[in-house]
C-alpha cells in the first residue's frame, strides 16, 4: 500500500512548485481544498448576483430569465470553468490568469490579461459590496434605526453637489462594510478561510430555508406569469443619462425584440457566475494547490448551478402581483422596483408575500450572505493585485507588493482594492445615478470574461503548459475550450449593449483607449513580465526572513 504524503510533505511540494515558477513563499500556506472551493463559491454567491439582479432579469426576460436563462448560461460557464481549471493545475500561483498568459505566450499577452482581470476585480468588489449595502440597509439597518426615530436608507443624501447626490446612505454603508472586510482580510488567511467556510454553510442554510418554506407554506403564484414565459415586465422604463457631456437616451425594454430582450436578461446569471478564478488567485496559500485550485474553480460553478437553480425556481413559482414593482406608470418610488431606481426589491417582496415576518428575517440572512461574498471578493482581488505588483506591472507596485510580516497577507494591495472599488462606485453613482449597479455589474462581467477568454484561447492554441497540468479534460479539452470562447465572444457584445440606462460601454471604451496609450507609451518597452525573485538559496532566505519576523513578533506579543 502506497503511503499518503503528510500535510507537511504536501506543503513542501507546493513550495517547490512555487520556487520553479520563480517566487518565494511569502504568503501563509494553510488553506485546505474545501477552503479553496469556499472562496470561489462565496464570490459567485447565488444570494448576491441572482438576487440583486432578479429585478433586472424579470424586466428583460420575465420568468424565463430564471427558468431558461440560468441553465442556458450554466452550460457555457461550466465549459469556461473547466477550461480554466486545466490551466490552473499547471501554474499554481497568485495572480492566476496574468501568470498563465505570460507563460503560455509572452509578457505582452500577460499584461493585457492582467489589466482586464484587474479592472474586472475592482468592479466586482464594487458591485458585490454595493449590492450588500443595499440589502443591509433595506433589511437590517433602516428598520433598526427607525426604532430610534432616525431616517436612514439607501437614498438618504449624506453629501451632494447641487441637486446631485454624491454620498448616499447606500454608499456610506458600503464604505463601512468594506472597511470591516479590509480589516478581516489583513488579519490573516486563516481567519478568511474560516469565514469562507461559514459562508458556504450560511448560503446553503438560507437557500434551504427559502426553498423548503416557500414550497411548503408559500402562497400561489399571483403574477399571472408562467414559469417559462418569455415576457419582459418593463414597458415604461426610460432613462436619460449623460456621459462626459453627451446625452445617452434609452427607451423601454419592450422596444427591443422579445428574443433580444431575453438575451439581455442573461446578465443576471452571467454576473452571478463571476469571480470563480479566486481559487487560482489563492493558490499560493492553498495546500495541494495544483488539484485544489483546479477543483475549486470548477466545483464552485457546478455546485452554485444546482443550488442556484433550485432557489430561483422556488421564487419564480411563487411570485406576488408584480404590478407594484413594474407599474404602468412610475408614480410611487417607494414601491416600484429598484430596477427603476425605486425602493422595491423583487426578492424581498417575494419572501414577505409568501412568508410574512419570516420572509423579512430570511431577507436579512441574504444581506449577511452578500457581506460574506464581499469579504471573499476583497481577498481574491487583493491577491491578483499583489501578484501583478510583484512583477512591477502597474504604478505604485513597489508599495502594493509588500507583504505584512505580522499577518503574511498583502495588506497594501488589499487596501488599494477597497479604496479604488469604493471610489469607482462613488463615481458610477455620480455619473449614472440609479444605474450604478448596472454599470458595475456589466463592467465586471465584461472585463473578467475578457481575461478568461484570453487564457482559454492561449490554452487551446499552445501546448507547452500541458506537460505541467494535473487536472485534465482529455480529448474534450479543445472542444470545450471552443464552446467557452464562443460564449465569451457573445457576452462581450451582449452585455456592452446599452440597456436600462447602462452607460458602461462608453466607460469601457475610454478605459481601453487609456490602456492602449499606456501600453504603447510605457508598458510595451519597460514591462518585463513575470520575474524570478532569485535562485533557490535567495528564495529560501526570503522565506526565513518571514519566519524570523513571525518569531520576533510572537515573542514581543508574549
Amino acid at each position: 500500500m502506497t503511503q499518503q504524503p503528510s500535510r507537511e510533505e504536501v506543503i513542501q511540494k507546493d513550495v517547490q512548485d512555487l520556487h520553479r515558477l520563480g517566487y518565494a513563499q511569502e504568503l501563509f500556506r494553510s488553506m485546505g481544498g474545501f477552503s479553496n472551493f469556499a472562496i470561489s463559491f462565496s464570490i459567485i454567491s447565488i444570494l448576491t448576483g441572482a438576487v440583486i439582479l432578479f429585478d433586472y432579469g424579470m424586466a428583460w426576460g420575465g420568468p424565463a430569465a430564471n427558468s431558461l436563462g440560468w441553465p442556458l448560461v450554466t452550460v457555457f460557464v461550466l465549459c469556461i470553468a473547466a477550461a480554466m481549471a486545466e490551466i490552473a493545475s499547471a501554474y499554481p500561483t497568485a495572480g492566476g490568469l496574468y501568470y498563465w498568459a505570460s507563460r503560455m505566450k509572452n509578457k505582452n499577452w500577460g499584461w493585457w490579461t492582467a489589466w482586464f482581470n484587474l479592472i474586472g476585480q475592482f468592479a466586482i468588489v464594487a458591485g458585490i459590496n454595493f449590492a450588500a449595502a443595499a440589502f443591509l440597509n433595506a433589511t437590517i439597518i433602516t428598520p433598526l434605526l427607525a426604532n430610534f426615530g432616525i431616517v436612514y436608507d439607501n437614498t438618504t443624501v449624506i453629501f451632494g453637489l447641487g441637486d446631485t447626490a454624491v454620498l448616499t446612505g447606500q454608499l456610506l454603508t458600503m464604505g463601512v462594510l468594506m472597511g470591516l472586510e479590509l480589516g478581516l482580510n489583513i488579519a490573516g488567511i486563516n481567519l478568511v478561510a474560516v469565514l469562507n467556510q461559514v459562508s458556504v454553510w450560511w448560503h446553503i442554510a438560507i437557500v434551504a430555508a427559502v426553498v423548503i418554506l416557500v414550497f411548503a407554506i408559500g402562497k400561489e403564484n399571483a403574477s399571472g406569469l408562467g414559469l417559462f414565459d418569455v415576457k419582459p415586465l418593463d414597458t415604461v422604463g426610460v432613462w436619460d443619462n449623460t456621459f462626459l457631456g453627451i446625452s445617452l437616451n434609452y427607451g423601454p425594454a419592450i422596444t427591443y425584440p422579445v428574443a433580444l430582450a431575453f438575451f439581455f436578461s442573461l446578465l443576471q446569471a452571467n454576473w452571478t457566475y463571476t469571480g470563480y478564478d479566486a481559487s487560482a488567485h489563492v493558490a499560493e496559500e492553498t495546500v495541494g494547490a495544483r488539484m485544489a485550485s483546479a477543483w475549486g474553480v470548477f466545483l464552485s460553478v457546478a455546485v452554485s448551478a444546482v443550488v442556484g437553480y433550485i432557489f430561483l425556481l422556488a421564487l419564480t413559482t411563487h411570485l406576488p402581483d408584480m404590478s407594484k414593482l413594474f407599474p404602468a406608470s412610475l408614480d410611487d418610488p417607494a414601491t416600484y422596483s429598484q430596477y427603476y431606481f425605486g425602493g422595491g426589491v423583487a426578492v424581498i417582496d417575494i419572501l414577505v408575500y409568501n412568508l410574512g415576518q419570516v420572509g423579512s428575517i430570511l431577507a436579512a440572512g441574504i444581506a449577511i450572505a452578500m457581506s460574506f461574498c464581499g469579504l471573499s471578493s476583497v481577498a481574491s482581488a487583493g491577491r491578483m493585485l499583489y501578484a501583478f505588483s510583484r512583477d512591477d506591472g502597474l504604478p505604485g507596485a513597489g508599495w502594493m507588493k509588500k507583504v505584512s510580516h505580522r499577518y503574511r497577507t498583502p495588506a497594501n494591495s488589499l487596501t488599494a482594492i477597497v479604496v479604488v472599488a469604493w471610489v469607482f462606485t462613488l463615481a458610477a453613482g455620480y455619473v449614472g445615478g440609479g444605474t450604478a449597479i448596472v454599470i458595475v455589474t456589466a463592467v465586471s462581467t465584461i472585463f473578467l470574461y475578457a481575461a478568461y477568454g484570453i487564457v482559454i484561447y492561449l490554452g487551446a492554441t499552445t501546448s507547452a503548459w500541458r506537460t505541467e497540468q494535473v487536472w485534465t479534460l482529455g480529448r474534450w479539452s479543445k472542444p470545450i475550450a471552443i464552446v467557452a470562447l464562443l460564449w465569451t465572444a457573445v457576452l462581450l457584445v451582449l452585455f456592452s449593449w446599452p440597456t436600462s440606462g447602462n452607460i458602461s460601454w462608453p466607460f469601457m471604451v475610454v478605459v481601453v483607449i487609456f490602456l492602449v496609450l499606456y501600453y504603447y507609451g510605457w508598458a510595451r518597452r519597460r514591462f518585463q513580465g513575470p520575474r524570478s525573485m532569485g535562485q533557490e538559496a535567495q528564495l529560501t532566505e526570503i522565506e526565513q526572513e518571514f519566519e524570523h519576523a513571525a518569531e520576533e513578533l510572537g515573542g514581543a506579543s508574549a
